[in-house]
């Protein structure tokens, strides 16, 4: 099986290369996610770029990347607004509408264009074939300054992300970082939902940021597990893949929710030992 996936690099190593970039990078923003307890925004995010992917073959302007970029920043910034506080509701049922609207409005608006049509299913059952070199650098660059943030700020990061009123109480501008981060957020979804498709994106948003959660005690160390767990997922998923001659993005995906299953046994069985002694 390595044999063979090391002679086809020659052949795929843009797609090799950009599919494990676009999982180490949402992984990383996944984390903020899992850690956030809004692993449905990732959904509605993803159809939110699916929405800009539709608007710009309807219309036929500009390119289909910048709208699904715009419509899933947009959605991430107007979800970050209404974020719920003291028992209110607001931000799931955003979630919610953003989700079912770009769901809908995707299909409808593409549904009299063969060629949009089949665009738009394309990229919901994924496929991370047509990703290429703009890709690497694109990803390759959002992660290189996602770990620069990380050295930088990890501590004030991780007292946002769990405890925002002490984070508050010790100089953090609330509004700022949570502007900052689902801009990062939506940005880096409608990028990827382009190249690798709806399936593929969501969940290396969620995924591999959950393994990390059952694996580690606090949110900072799931901000180093969860880019190796979706690295090793990726490129096994690949592997089997290209051996046993399955879609490469869904073998990723079944790959990482059975590690999940499996990370989460591990978390069960620690727990299991911790109150017996």
């Amino acid at each position: 099986m390595i044999g063979e996936f090391i002679e086809s690099w020659s052949l795929f190593s843009r797609t090799y290369m950009s599919a494990m970039l676009i999982g180490v990078s949402l992984s990383l923003m996944g984390v903020v996610v899992v850690a956030r307890g809004n692993v449905f925004v990732a959904a509605a995010l993803s159809q939110a770029s699916m929405l800009g992917v539709a608007i710009s073959l309807f219309f036929k302007f500009g390119q289909p990347a910048v709208s699904a970029v715009f419509c899933s920043v947009g959605a991430s910034l107007l979800v970050a607004r209404n974020q719920p506080q003291s028992g209110n509701s607001t931000s799931e049922e955003l979630t919610g509408w953003i989700f079912l609207l770009g769901g809908s409005l995707s299909v409808l608006l593409l549904a009299r264009m063969p060629y949009g049509l089949k665009e738009i299913q394309s990229l919901l059952s994924s496929s991370i074939i047509g990703a290429g070199t703009g890709d690497i650098f694109v990803f390759g660059a959002f992660l290189l300054v996602f770990f620069l943030f990380l050295l930088l700020r990890l501590r004030r990061l991780t007292l946002f992300l769990s405890d925002p009123v002490m984070a508050a109480a010790v100089g953090t501008n609330i509004f700022i970082w949570s502007t900052v981060l689902s801009a990062s957020l939506g940005l880096a979804t409608g990028l990827a939902i382009r190249s690798s498709g709806m399936l593929f994106t969501f969940a290396c948003l969620v995924l591999p940021a959950q393994m990390a959660k059952h694996l580690c005690r606090d949110i900072a160390p799931m901000f180093w597990v969860a880019p190796l767990m979706a690295f090793v997922s990726v490129l096994l998923g690949l592997m089997m893949g290209h051996y046993y001659d399955l879609p490469p993005a869904q073998t990723i995906v079944a790959l990482m929710a059975g590690i999940t299953v499996v990370a989460w046994g591990i978390r069960w069985g620690r727990e299991s030992i911790m109150v017996n002694q």
